[in-house]
């Protein structure tokens, strides 16, 4: 990379906002943590403090709350980099992040004609960042993000200064070259990538698509097989009880019901009044036929004496 004669970082745009959002810049002026920065007054000791502090680079940590790496970035703006201290960041060996603060600066101040110039030796660099915390962190490379850094206008999103579109044109331009050039030196991540774009967007939607819906048929059907193996395990368990127990556990807890003991003293209730009127019936009907055994005797006795 050629080194500018007077070591002076050629910027553009708004001087005292770094090209930030509005929202991003009052709240890194709030912040108490920029304001414990304003005692280190030197490169080395903002360098230190990335060290030792930042661990993502998101924009924010909750809310409206700025992040350690933004107050930095913005506390290196102030310090107005130079050319030689740009290159120390860039190229540091201590911490990755040291190096994607000094790549996030370029993006915000560096003039657009000169990014590619810095960014395009460091489309390899495989060195991992996390862009974001949290339970589940958004991990990257190096090279990723100075990819982005060239072609998109939000990063982790808050919005980037602007690319005018004919610089954005040649740096669209400048990538597909560059890519060209890979897959012909024999990288097969790019004839990877490079099937895939030639492949149509509908049929890439539409094989996506049919890729979820064999996925959820399966899981579907994983399910159904689990819940028929519980109700078969359960069924087996239910026999082989029964079948040990012979039928007397079950006798058993009907007998213990309130319900089944109120219907069998009922039912034995029954008998015995049955019984009872049986025998009622029986003594009163032979007490009848006493009785008109009695009186046809009686009649006929008297006829025969009357007749005799």
């Amino acid at each position: 990379m050629g080194k500018n004669q007077s070591n002076k970082l050629e910027t553009w745009g708004n001087e005292t906002t770094m090209n930030m959002n509005a929202i991003l810049y009052q709240n890194i002026l709030a912040s108490p943590y920029f304001k414990s920065l304003y005692e280190k007054k030197t490169f080395h000791e903002i360098v230190d403090e990335i060290y030792n502090e930042v661990t993502n680079l998101a924009p924010f940590i909750k809310g409206t709350t700025v992040s350690t790496a933004f107050c930095c970035l913005f506390k290196f703006w102030t310090l107005r980099l130079t050319v030689k201290q740009l290159e120390n960041l860039i190229d540091h060996r201590d911490s990755p992040y040291i190096r994607a603060i000094g790549f996030l600066y370029l993006r915000y101040v560096c003039a657009p004609a000169e990014l590619w110039e810095w960014l395009s030796y460091y489309l390899e660099d495989e060195e991992e960042i996390e862009l974001s915390g949290g339970p589940r962190p958004q991990k990257s490379t190096i090279g990723k993000l100075c990819r982005m850094l060239l072609t998109e206008q939000k990063f982790q999103g808050t919005m980037l200064p602007r690319i005018p579109v004919p610089i954005a044109r040649d740096l669209d331009k400048k990538l597909k070259e560059y890519d060209e050039e890979m897959r012909n030196a024999g990288h097969g991540e790019y004839e990877a990538e490079e099937k895939e774009e030639e492949r149509p967007y509908e049929r890439r939607r539409y094989d996506d698509e049919d890729e979820d819906d064999r996925r959820s048929y399966r899981r579907r059907d994983d399910r159904s097989y689990d819940r028929r193996d519980r109700s078969y395990d359960r069924r087996d368990r239910s026999y082989d009880r029964r079948r040990d127990d012979d039928r007397g556990y079950y006798r058993r807890d009907r007998s213990r019901s309130p319900y089944d003991r109120r219907r069998r003293r009922d039912n034995d209730d029954y008998r015995s009044r049955s019984r009872y009127d049986d025998d009622d019936r029986d003594r009163r009907y032979r007490r009848r036929s006493r009785s008109r055994d009695r009186h046809s005797s009686r009649s006929y006795s008297r006829e025969r004496s009357s007749r005799y």
